[in-house]
């Protein structure tokens, strides 16, 4: 319970942000960011396709709007619209995501979930996976699931090798553990894709839907969609209200356009003066009262771009160095030539979850864009 009670107490301190924005939303405000982080996301959704030109056009045409109003009103339409897309894309999104377990005597036992971010590299978190030997113990199953006519799916499994690579942080509870390849040698990217991180701003703001695909309670593939939102964003986590449970330990959390902005690791539980967990019925937590009884007030991920800038930082040797390259170059840990081993492009297109990087926009759209990629500078990673 050590992640969720340094959770609640963040949560407790984040509570005049949180009580300012929903004061916002009462007034209307349906993002209640700063207008650095409103236009660097209006930024990204027309430059990456996040949103239909057509739409942003029609939001924006007929009246004479200022800039905040303009970007509002864009979000707006990126939120409430989807493309087609969208569906193709959230199913592309899951391929990503493995139910971690263990064997113990005889019995597999669901332990968590993680995600490829690249074509070899599975990122979960610390708590998961305290340490190599853990990892080595462990198996990752992908397309743990139904199919579309709700029967189970038949899944694949991979064992890892923290052997050569291993990297975990217990303050911003990730391990990031190297995967075995498949019987035929291929890793297991090529067979499922991997999520690119990115390093850039503009990929959530608040007030905005979060999404996150897992396996709660360890059971098969579930995805928690739409109806949940960013409440509060803080120097290493971001503070969201969606529906999981412990087993989604470890899950990605994606925005709508199914680019990763966090990692989940822990719910946030209700708390006394004394920082004391309180179950549903307002009375003490205790060990062995089990993770249901708790009064769960929200939910709390770990920001890629701050593991991003740890990994970034890191004394690595060469191999290791190598592994996290083929991470991607948005990820921003590409430093010089890449040695070992050779990096693995994508495949069939299936490989990434990227967008396209170019989008012709309208005048009107064209003249927010250019001043939300000018604030956008200035912005906080998310």
């Amino acid at each position: 319970m050590d992640h969720a009670k340094a959770a609640a107490e963040r949560y407790r301190g984040s509570g005049p942000e949180r009580d300012e924005a929903g004061q916002r939303r009462e007034r209307g405000e349906t993002f209640p960011d700063t207008p650095e982080m409103l236009a660097a996301r209006t930024a990204r959704l027309i430059q990456r396709n996040g949103i239909p030109v057509e739409a942003a056009l029609d939001a924006t045409r007929g009246e004479s709007l200022d800039r905040p109003r303009m970007y509002e009103r864009i979000l707006g339409v990126a939120k409430d619209l989807q493309a087609w897309s969208f569906l193709p894309r959230g199913v592309r999104a899951a391929r990503t995501v493995a139910r971690i377990s263990v064997s113990e005597n005889g019995r597999e036992i669901p332990i968590g979930t993680g995600f490829l971010v690249s074509p070899r590299l599975l990122l979960t978190n610390h708590h998961v996976f305290p340490y190599a030997e853990a990892a080595a113990q462990a198996f990752v199953e992908f397309d743990a699931q139904v199919t579309v006519d709700n029967t189970p799916d038949v899944s694949r499994r991979f064992t890892l090798a923290p052997e050569t690579l291993f990297i975990a942080d217990f303050a911003l509870d990730f391990a990031l553990v190297l995967l075995n390849p498949d019987a035929d040698g291929r890793p297991p990217g090529e067979t499922f894709g991997w999520n690119r991180l990115i390093v850039q701003t503009g990929k959530l703001v608040i007030g905005e839907p979060v999404n996150i695909i897992g396996h709660p309670s360890g059971r098969l593939k579930e995805i928690s969609i739409r109806e949940n939102r960013l409440e509060a964003r803080l120097d290493d986590f971001l503070q969201y209200q969606t529906d999981t449970e412990p087993g989604s330990s470890g899950s990605p959390v994606f925005n709508d356009q199914w680019e990763v902005t966090a990692l989940h690791h822990s719910g946030v539980p209700r708390t006394d003066e004394q920082g004391r967990i309180l179950r549903r019925d307002g009375q003490i937590w205790r060990e062995g009262d089990g993770d249901d009884a708790i009064d769960w007030v929200s939910n709390e991920g770990v920001r890629i771009s701050v593991i991003l800038k740890h990994l970034a930082a890191l004394p690595l040797d060469d191999t290791r160095l190598a592994y996290l390259a083929e991470m991607g170059r948005e990820a921003g840990l590409q430093h010089g030539p890449v040695l070992v081993p050779p990096p693995a492009p994508p495949v069939d297109g299936r490989a990434t979850n990227g967008l396209p990087t170019e989008a012709a926009a309208g005048t009107a759209v064209g003249t927010a864009v250019d001043a939300a990629a000018s604030a956008s500078a200035t912005c906080a990673l998310t």
